[in-house]
């Protein structure tokens, strides 16, 4: 597979790599654009840079679904810009550091120097717009809304929504085509936080690796996600053993060690619901109104 463009809506790109079967993404308002994650190293987001302006030439804003290198590594070919994304700058340049001696030796070890000379040249861009709930985005004619998820894949996802063409850009939430990474999710959250993002029906969902896909896709997925915390908790309960586990779980046998793995790195599983029902259902308060920000000037924020 070579890198291609997929429109999976007006003016909404999927850009597909064949480099980790990634997907990454494009939102073309009438004023500005959204870039979306930016690839691997800096060499691989010079090309998507290349290719966005194929597309557009606009100015552009830069959303990061999360902190995993593959996502943002790619950020300095695109110049100046503001940047979105959950943690802050500063967790971004520690995070950071730390993967990238990890992927520089890893790719050491395999004998694929030139992908680890890739990785080592890049600089990193933190992000200098911090998302706390929900944001959203007007590029003119559009708005985009980006979200804060929760413990989920990571403990800093976002999504970007765009309600008008019916589009869910997912990151890493969701994965078609390969099992979901539990290194360091949180496997008990993560079905349900994925539920919540699914409440609008999107027709179109974007993973963060392999093709777009329906919201009928997705929701089978979360099903396959509830799966893995069910076991999760049935083997921190001691109802069954880690190898019953490993045999039934949808994602296979090694998916199924790293999510128990991540448990024990975590506080025992939640406790079950209590059996009695609320003598009245309480009343839920609307959910805070989204905030509309325009295109603006940049700026660098690396405090805590």
């Amino acid at each position: 597979m070579s890198d291609r463009w997929i429109e999976v809506a007006d003016r909404v790109w999927v850009r597909r790599l064949e480099e980790l079967d990634q997907s990454l993404g494009l939102v073309v308002g009438d004023k500005s654009c959204l870039v979306i994650d930016t690839g691997i190293s800096a060499d691989a987001g010079f090309a998507y840079a290349t290719a966005v302006r194929e597309l557009t030439d606009l100015p552009w804003q830069i959303a990061y679904t999360h902190d995993h290198y593959d996502h943002w590594f790619g950020t300095a070919a695109f110049g100046e810009s503001a940047v979105w994304a959950v943690a802050d700058g500063a967790h971004y340049i520690g995070f950071g550091d730390d993967q990238r001696k990890k992927w520089v030796a890893k790719y050491r070890r395999d004998g694929r120097e030139e992908d680890a000379r890739r990785i080592a040249a890049s600089r990193l861009v933190p992000p200098n717009c911090q998302v706390n709930g929900a944001v959203g985005l007007n590029l003119g004619g559009r708005t985009v809304i980006l979200r804060q998820v929760g413990l989920a894949h990571s403990d800093n996802d976002m999504v970007v929504e765009v309600p008008d063409a019916g589009v869910l850009f997912a990151g890493d939430l969701l994965e078609h085509g390969a099992p979901p990474t539990y290194a360091s999710a949180f496997p008990y959250e993560w079905p349900r936080a994925v539920e919540y993002l699914l409440s609008w029906k999107p027709p179109v969902v974007v993973p963060g690796h392999g093709d777009p896909a329906d919201y009928w896709w997705a929701r089978g997925q979360v099903r396959d996600l509830d799966e893995v915390a069910r076991l999760c908790q049935e083997v921190a309960r001691g109802f069954i053993t880690e190898a019953e586990a490993e045999a039934h779980c949808p994602f296979g046998a090694d998916t199924m060690r790293t999510a128990l793995e991540r448990c024990r790195e975590l506080a025992p599983p939640p406790p079950e619901p209590a059996a009695e029902a609320p003598a009245e259902t309480p009343v839920q308060a609307p959910p805070p109104p989204t905030v509309i920000y325009d295109v603006f000037d940049y700026y660098v924020d690396l405090r805590p």
